[in-house]
């Protein structure tokens, strides 16, 4: 038989108990003597619907971001842990990496560990002999064999369980992020002897790793985990474009929230991600108590012009995930959220009478802070509302929940403006934590995360990156008789972008405002990284622009075409000068300086491995009278 694994609609769940006492009385099985009690716990789903068949001789990267539930299904596959619901069928013997620590006995030396290993496997004294110094020659530790492991370092220790692991030529062989402690030249020595396991002996390899490129080296298939659901499974150079435009789309909308925490005198300090985000805790309910009937759930989602900015896969795994920024809020006996379902691959929960005490459905998304303010932030459901009832959506404003719309059964998609509600919001959250059926939720939920108390109201009316929000900061001065109204950073197609590749063309748009008629200054734009060391400064002055003198509104643009500087995090400070002296140390009088408010990061083209370093600066090479000029910029282009 050619299949080596075979899963077919696995899932595994965790039952998250609110009081330690419950989870003792279901360990012991003594729920007939607590009777009176329910079972107090969240259902906690790590994956859910997994389908997936792997050959003999694949060998398969798992890829994912961190909790996305991949050490999960290799630990069901190696039958470390039992799936909650489905079928798991392996046809080898099955040698697991998965962490370091595991089955070596800390106190044994090297050698000792490779014998005692070699001897468990029930392998001869002459072979154990030849083994053991094919093992000890491809790790390279000849001078550290014969030492205690509990001293190797974590990239020792990764050479030698892997070496033994593959000595014994195991049929299917998992390994999970553990080579992540090795070396670029040892994980190439891996790759190779992971080729020939597979095609020598018909071994199966399954690698976890964040690394593309050592998933590019070693596989020949990968999947992609997300929120524990299989969402790609193709060859590992598509499966990795996916995963890492993935990324670079999340990457493009953290570097936006974080933006206003960059715009203070210390930028060295990253804030969490959540205190970037203004939380939106909606409910679903009904004019009873509870519902009679079942209201299907499938997705709900936050846009913004069309442009997705937050989404809750209703039923999917960890869609109740407390220390998620977009949740469901569940919980026996308090809400009225049924279980986690799927049917056809869709996943889904329905709200019903499931006698929670506060009679009602509530959900959380999560809307960046610098589109607070935008004019249109839409709410879309996908959803089955049954006839016989009405479904309300409310959502919490000052103290209180405010009806927002009413679902029926008419039709299945709803799209809900939620502009005029949250520009309302800003700094009445601070009264939600009063509120005793929130205060409940916290307790019960973890749900004190939710709310920030900081007052946006104000905010509310301001433009993202303008003069307003950059005082309020502490991120601007100077004498003021002109000032930096507001800045964007774009793409060659206007788009504004907080992610460039090297080699990409990168925009700045500056808007001036002028109170008075002021006839020469000098604009500056100043790069550091995100520790204040300078990377680039650019200046020049109004007069070779073309500017004899400026009042009221301008708006000057600012290119680097290509973008030169390396792979990192930058931050910008923008500065409108009376003057400009390069010969003098000490910074000029200013009409106004932004500092330090403008987030960006660079990466490299994915198509280019070796680093380009801190600067993609060309060069021009000769031999007699042939010139030849290299760009490394050439490469975004050409990719």
């Amino acid at each position: 038989m050619d299949t080596a694994i075979s899963l077919r609609n696995i899932g595994k769940m965790y039952k998250l108990y609110y009081k330690q006492q419950d989870k003792i009385i279901e360990a012991f099985g003594l729920e007939s003597l607590f009777f009176w009690k329910k079972n107090n716990f969240q259902e906690f789903w790590a994956l859910r619907n997994i389908n997936l068949d792997i050959k003999k001789g694949e060998r398969v990267g798992i890829i994912g971001k961190n909790g996305a539930g991949k050490s999960t299904l290799l630990k069901i596959i190696s039958g470390n842990i039992s799936p909650s619901e489905g079928s798991v069928y392996v046809n080898g013997k099955i040698q697991a990496l998965m962490e370091l620590g595991t089955g070596f006995h800390p106190e044994f030396t090297g050698r000792e560990n490779i014998k005692s290993s070699l001897i468990y496997h029930g392998f001869s004294p002459k072979k154990i002999k030849q083994l053991e110094e094919e093992i000890i020659d491809f790790t390279e530790l000849e001078d550290f064999i014969n030492q205690p492991i509990k001293y190797y370092s974590a990239g020792m220790y990764a050479r030698l369980a892997f070496a033994v692991s593959t000595v014994l030529e195991p049929e299917i062989l998992i390994i999970d992020e553990i080579l992540g402690a090795g070396d670029a030249s040892f994980t190439t020595k891996c790759s190779l002897r992971m080729k020939k396991l597979t095609q020598e002996t018909g071994a199966t390899v399954l690698f976890v790793s964040h690394s593309m490129d050592s998933v590019l080296e070693i596989c020949n298939r990968a999947i992609l985990i997300n929120q524990g659901m299989l969402k790609y499974d193709s060859d590992p150079l598509t499966v990795s474009k996916i995963y890492n435009k993935m990324i670079r789309l999340e990457d493009e909308l953290v570097l936006r929230a974080k933006e206003a925490r960059l715009r203070k005198k210390d930028c060295r300090a990253i804030n969490e991600l959540s205190n970037e985000f203004v939380p939106l805790l909606f409910r679903f309910c009904v004019d009873k108590d509870h519902p009679t009937s079942r209201h299907i759930f499938y997705k709900i989602s936050l846009s913004c012009d069309d442009n997705e900015i937050a989404n809750l896969m209703v039923g999917a795994p960890m869609d109740n995930d407390t220390n998620s920024l977009n949740k469901i809020i569940d919980g026996k006996g308090m809400m009225d959220w049924g279980k986690s379902q799927h049917k056809g691959g869709d996943f889904f929960r329905a709200y019903q009478n499931e006698e929670g005490i506060y009679c009602h459905a509530p959900f959380q998304l999560c809307i960046p802070k610098h589109l607070i303010a935008h004019e249109n932030i839409r709410l879309k459901i996908n959803a089955d509302i049954d006839k016989s009832e009405k479904v309300h959506l409310d959502l919490w404003i000052k103290d209180n929940y405010e009806r927002v719309s009413t679902l029926d059964s008419s039709q299945d998609f709803f799209d809900i403006s939620l502009s005029p509600y949250i520009s309302r919001i800003g700094g009445e959250r601070k009264n939600l934590s009063e509120n005793q059926d929130v205060q409940q939720l916290e307790k019960e939920n973890n749900f004190s995360e939710v709310v920030e108390n900081t007052d946006l109201e104000e905010n509310n009316r301001k433009t993202e990156y303008s003069y307003e929000v950059f005082k309020e900061n502490n991120s601007i001065y100077g004498t003021q008789e002109v000032i930096v109204k507001s800045v964007d950073i774009l793409d060659k197609n206007n788009t504004s972008k907080r992610l460039f590749f090297i080699g990409e063309d990168l925009r700045f748009k500056i808007d001036l405002y002028a109170k008075e008629k002021i006839r020469f200054f000098v604009l500056v734009i100043s790069i550091l990284s995100t520790e204040g060391k300078p990377i680039g400064q650019v200046y020049c002055k109004s007069s070779d622009l073309g500017i004899n003198e400026i009042v009221g509104s301008e708006t000057i643009y600012a290119a680097y075409q290509p973008l030169r500087i390396g792979s990192g995090e930058y931050m910008v400070s923008i500065g409108v000068f009376k003057h400009y002296d390069l010969n003098v140390e000490r910074e000029n009088e200013s009409y106004c300086v932004v500092d330090r408010a403008v987030f960006f990061k660079v990466t490299q083209p994915e198509s280019i491995k070796k680093g380009l370093g801190a600067f993609a600066h060309s060069c021009t090479w000769q031999y007699k009278d042939i010139y030849l000029t290299y760009d490394p910029t050439d490469h975004y282009k050409s990719s």
